[in-house]
């Protein structure tokens, strides 16, 4: 993951990375040890969150391994709770780039 290669850079401008997934807990797990990750990995298997936000992608319906799965959103979020900036892409199999996530940052700042 692309974005686990920035967490340094993204802690240095004094924002912390987290990704929710419709994944359980122990899927999630064995993925960041796997893959090393640096940052956490939040469940979220019924979707309740995904859909709170509207993040579901609808190209998998109900009966779809899929089904629930959001698309890849990135919320740039002060401590205060304001939304600041969404990045975002409308397949799962795409990601917004680390580049474009540091930029917005530095912007949103």
């Amino acid at each position: 993951m692309e974005l686990n290669g920035g967490v340094k850079e993204i802690e240095k401008r004094g924002y912390k990375l987290a990704a929710l997934s419709y994944d359980p807990t122990d899927v999630l797990q064995g993925f960041t040890e796997k893959r090393g990750l640096s940052f956490a990995l939040l469940s979220d298997p019924k979707s309740e969150v995904i859909d709170r936000y509207g993040l579901r992608d609808p190209a998998y319906p109900v009966g779809n391994k899929a089904h629930g799965v959001p698309k890849p959103v990135i919320f740039i979020v002060a401590r205060d709770g304001t939304i600041l900036a969404k990045l975002f892409e409308e397949s799962f199999k795409n990601r917004p780039s680390l580049a474009l996530l540091l930029e917005t940052i530095d912007k949103a700042k």
